[in-house]
């Protein structure tokens, strides 16, 4: 029979490691560590009054959220994102997002279409000067996360948990570098839950993709990338059978 104390010992390291990640992600969503920036295990270790393992654990974590490299005798540093990056993190985004549009427009429930609701309550009883970047990027991760859970696909919501992270990370870049980062932050997810609850395939799985292909020109755009925003690769066109449910 196991002891208490073998038990309890391993819950409290996963907990340290947990609290670890979540700092560690949360700094790099921010931008108070830099892309490029060396991520020390020691330091880290002595900022977070733990052990070298929780943080050797967060890292690896955090690298196959998409924020980390490990590099073999280098150690580890905050990933740098390339153009290309972000439009391979747009297009794929986009691709699992008219997958969870089909499911949720089958599988959503009155709870579903609630948790959306209460985002979009919060934000609205939000004060205008809280409305900060990182509030805004918390609510659209929890919006969207919200339609992924709609869904009821689990395989589906574990590649939405994939890219969460680095999407996050791309929100906050591009809400921090365009002063009107919020304007119609509100509108614009009002009409996506409104029509994602007439449960009309084609019409919802068309604006969710207006937006993300809308989410991607902003960013471009705030990084000031030239010649300007470039459209993503047309989707595949629909087939004869494809409904509108």
């Amino acid at each position: 029979m196991a002891q208490p104390l073998a038990v309890l010992g391993p819950a409290r390291r996963r907990l340290l490691t947990d609290e670890v990640t979540d700092d560690v992600r949360r700094a790099i969503v921010s931008g108070e560590l830099k892309a490029g920036e060396r991520l020390r295990e020691d330091e880290l270790a002595t900022r977070k009054k733990v052990s070298r393992g929780p943080v050797r654990e967060a890292l690896l974590r955090l690298e196959q959220e998409g924020l980390v490299v490990i590099e073999r005798h280098r150690g580890a540093r905050v990933l740098t994102l390339s153009r290309e990056d972000h439009e391979h993190i747009y297009s794929t985004r986009r691709a699992i997002e008219q997958v969870a549009i089909e499911y949720a427009c089958r599988n959503a429930t009155d709870d579903d279409f609630e948790r959306m609701e209460e985002v979009l309550r919060d934000f609205h009883a939000t004060a205008p000067d809280a409305r900060t970047p990182a509030a805004v990027a918390d609510c659209d991760i929890l919006f969207h996360d919200a339609v992924y859970l709609a869904a009821h696909n689990a395989p589906l919501y574990r590649a939405w948990e994939s890219l969460r992270s680095q999407i996050h990370w791309v929100l906050m870049t591009r809400m921090t570098l365009r002063p009107d980062y919020n304007i119609d932050w509100e509108s614009d997810h009002r009409q996506l839950l409104d029509v994602l609850r007439r449960r009309k395939k084609l019409e919802a799985q068309k604006a969710f993709r207006a937006h993300v292909q809308g989410g991607y020109e902003r960013l471009v755009t705030a990084l000031n990338d030239p010649p300007g925003p470039t459209p993503l690769p047309a989707p595949a066109p629909q087939s004869a059978t494809a409904g509108t449910a």
